[in-house]
């Protein structure tokens, strides 16, 4: 079996560095997937952007479920390396793929039978009905490979490796530069097919990293005595994973409720209100890629460094991380704010759309802070095994308090979107200051008082 990398010794930042870069590189190239994605929806039509942008959310609960369990497989199987508890190791890591596996059959049913009716219920109806169903039918239809690259990926980041799954996402791009433009004008003895082709490349870009993911960790021993966990369902593990993992499914699932909850109020503002605010998402993710790789570095490297019982290491990993964030986000918010125009145009050139979007952008560059933060201190509570914070903050942040608030702007007051936006931006200003206090504590607690515990 290969070597584990380990997180106990050596320089933090040299850790943090390892894991957070490769992640980061690899979500910027995702994000400029999406990117690619919006561009080719938008040459469709207005409309078919729209219809991108209510897909998200639809879209956002595949990747929910898949990383939520992934990500508490992660913090698991990170702890028993840290403990050296082999047997442990090896059932987390060979029961999550059986599990992935009954939630992708779960998702793919739930999904093509309650996407149109959601759809609906956000108010869309005809061609922008349509052209929504058209778009996430193949994404739910290929759900089993977007959970196994995520439970691969679990492994690999628990064993200290972000570089692999980084790789994945930058190859996926490239290649959907070649195949949305295939899929979607046709050609080469393709029909054209539309924006469900722009889906359907997306699935066979995860059908192929799925295997080159599956394929590495099988290849550097990971699963090597593993086989009867791979199989047979073992509830107590399933208990354990479940556990850690659904609170950060929630955790995740919530931003496609909240966009659900956003989306739904922005319809009173007209689609290109809608199709704003997908675009102006997707410059976010651009942003906000320091939280993606920070949280991943802080998932794996406090959940070894907890197991093993170096607590003094754990509070310098978070306190390091925070920096990192602060000082990265910073810098890039402020781009985000001078460059909002041209950000918005590389996804659309209808006018209203721009002017809308232009504006979105600028308000929310002032709260990404607040997302950063946020992300790093709920990676910490996931590593050391305290998830449920993180699923009574996402059903506060994204879900309660925008249902009052935003009741009261819309419905009660009749506020313009300018004032509906910034309202949405105090809400998660002052659920981030709580997140930071709470996290804070919990650190002193760790680090003075011994290893956390579920």
């Amino acid at each position: 079996m290969m070597t584990k990398a380990s997180l106990t010794t050596g320089a933090l930042s040299g850790h943090i560095r390892r894991i957070a870069l490769p992640m980061s590189i690899g979500f910027f190239f995702n994000t400029m997937y999406n990117v690619v994605d919006s561009f080719y929806a938008g040459r469709i039509s207005t409309d078919a952007l729209a219809a991108m942008a209510l897909s998200f959310p639809v879209f956002f609960i595949i990747i929910a479920v898949s990383e939520g369990v992934a990500r508490g497989a992660t913090a698991l199987i990170a702890n028993a390396i840290g403990e050296g508890d082999v047997e442990s190791e090896g059932a987390y890591s060979g029961q999550v793929f059986s599990l992935g596996f009954f939630c992708a059959i779960g998702l793919m049913v739930v999904g093509v039978l309650a996407a149109e009716p959601l759809y609906r219920l956000m108010g869309a109806s005809g061609d922008y009905l349509g052209l929504a169903t058209d778009y996430i039918r193949p994404i739910f239809w290929g759900s089993l490979f977007f959970i196994l690259s995520s439970m691969c990926n679990a492994i690999l980041l628990a064993n200290g490796d972000g570089r692999t799954f980084g790789k994945v996402l930058v190859g996926g791009f490239f290649l959907n530069l070649v195949l949305d433009p295939w899929f979607l004008y046709g050609g080469f003895g393709l029909p054209a097919m539309g924006i469900e082709g722009i889906a359907l490349a997306t699935v066979l870009i995860q059908v192929l990293g799925s295997v080159y993911l599956m394929v590495t960790v099988l290849r550097r021993g990971y699963l090597r005595g593993c086989v009867r966990h791979l199989f047979v369902p073992r509830l107590r593990v399933y208990g354990e994973i479940l556990r850690q993992g659904v609170p950060t499914s929630f955790n995740m699932m919530s931003i496609a409720l909240g966009f659900f909850v956003m989306t739904y109020y922005l319809n009173f503002y007209g689609q290109e209100a809608v199709a704003a605010f997908g675009v102006g998402t997707r410059i976010e993710q651009i942003v906000l890629l320091p939280a993606i790789g920070l949280g991943s570095a802080i998932i794996s490297i406090v959940g070894q460094n907890n197991g093993a019982g170096e607590f003094g290491r754990v509070n310098e990993c978070v306190r390091l991380c925070a920096r990192y964030g602060l000082v990265l986000i910073v810098i890039s918010s402020f781009g985000m704010f001078l460059l909002a125009t041209p950000l918005v145009r590389l996804f659309t050139d209808d006018p209203e759309v721009v002017r809308v979007g232009t504006l979105y952008v600028r308000i929310v560059s002032v709260v990404q802070w607040a997302y950063v933060m946020g992300s790093i201190f709920i990676g910490f509570l996931q590593a050391v095994k305290r998830p449920m914070y993180g699923f009574v903050e996402s059903a506060m942040r994204k879900i309660l308090l925008p249902l009052g608030v935003y009741y009261l702007l819309v419905v009660m007051w009749e506020v313009d979107l300018l004032t509906f936006w910034w309202g949405s931006v105090v809400v998660n200003i002052c659920v981030a200051i709580v997140t930071i206090c709470y996290g804070w504590r919990v650190l002193a607690r760790v680090t003075g008082g011994g290893r956390a515990g579920g």
